[in-house]
């Protein structure tokens, strides 16, 4: 059986060390030009800039245009990039597309496990807050008989804490007045003190 074997060669270029000619002309490369050797990038920038806006197809210009940015935003601020580089260019770009569509994807994921897990914790609350009512208006039917429903609206209105002391309360309780006294003597509980 005979071995196959591949031979490469490569040579690492650092883009930082190269000359802006090596790029500046060739309108592929020009998203790389903003990284090569400069003195003034807010210049090549502009330089770059002028350079794509004479780029014949709209595609490609687009394109060309959003990888620049991209590549410019590792050295330059981004208010100057977007002042150099037409934002509408580089919006019809497939790249500026991709990642647009991408931050969208994932804000709205983000957006709806916080807003689920938002949703989940008021649910819960509320179903243990209404669990906690239902058991309290049993017993207190039950220990007092039928209640007003001035005394069923006050109950209503009590926070959660609240219930659960009038839970451990109600049981000492022998006729409806222990209940009113107990909500009036409870009454900053029940307006959230």
């Amino acid at each position: 059986m005979a071995s196959l074997q591949l031979a490469i060669n490569f040579q690492i270029i650092r883009l930082w060390e190269e000359s802006v000619d090596t790029f500046i002309n060739v309108p592929g490369l020009l998203p790389f030009a903003v990284l090569a050797q400069t003195g003034d990038r807010q210049k090549l920038l502009e330089q770059v800039a002028a350079k794509i806006d004479a780029i014949a197809d709209r595609r490609t210009q687009n394109n060309v245009a959003a990888s620049t940015a991209i590549l410019a935003g590792l050295v330059l601020e981004k208010v100057l990039i977007k002042r150099l580089l037409r934002q509408e260019i580089m919006q019809e770009s497939v790249i500026y597309q991709d990642i647009w569509e991408e931050a969208l994807e994932k804000g709205l994921q983000q957006g709806l496990e916080e807003g689920l897990q938002q949703g989940l914790q008021q649910g819960l609350q509320q179903g243990v807050t209404e669990g906690e009512k239902t058991l309290i208006f049993r017993l207190l039917n039950r220990r007092l008989g039928s209640l007003p429903e001035t005394v069923i609206g006050q109950i209503n209105q009590l926070p959660l804490p609240a219930l659960e002391e009038l839970g451990e309360a109600l049981l000492d309780f022998s006729e409806i007045n222990d209940l009113r006294v107990w909500l009036v003597s409870n009454s900053p509980s029940i307006s959230g003190n």
